[in-house]
């Protein structure tokens, strides 16, 4: 009976281990669609806390009209809060610009880095050809540093 006993353990341990084989290397169809849906493109930009609005400037040139002021010194504001937790992208709202014409909302969040003063990291998703020109603006920018 014992013998039995181990051979139904045995017989059940290989089937659980072919079935979590199964699911763990099967088809991803069902997980790259979830990953797709649900992350949205971004573009990013670092920068230090005092550059912040030199910041804006340079991407305020891929749209029709300029990030407006009152935008960018509260998510200045926002981005400066001492009891921020670093490395961990913080909302920093959301702002409304214009690109070719079309009015459209960018979505913007941050990481706080505090080691020699405040660097940001600074994610802006948002309509994907919106996000790809800035993109674009923040790579000849990152050009024109020499980086």
């Amino acid at each position: 009976m014992k013998q039995y006993l181990l051979y139904v353990l045995f017989v059940l341990t290989i089937g659980s281990m072919v079935a979590l084989s199964a699911s763990l290397f099967g088809d991803d169809n069902d997980l790259n669609a979830f990953y797709e849906e649900d992350i949205p493109l971004a573009a990013s930009i670092d920068t230090e806390l005092g550059d912040f609005a030199d910041t804006f400037a340079v991407l305020s040139e891929t749209f029709d009209e300029p990030i407006r002021e009152s935008d960018i010194s509260q998510m200045e504001r926002l981005a400066a809060d001492p009891t921020l937790d670093e490395a961990m992208p913080h909302p920093l709202g959301t702002i409304n610009v214009i690109f070719e014409a079309r009015p459209t909302t960018l979505t913007v969040e941050a990481e706080v880095y505090r080691e020699d003063g405040t660097y940001l990291i600074l994610y802006f998703s948002g309509d994907e050809d919106v996000v790809e020109a800035l993109d674009e603006r923040i790579m000849a920018y990152y050009d024109e540093l020499g980086i």
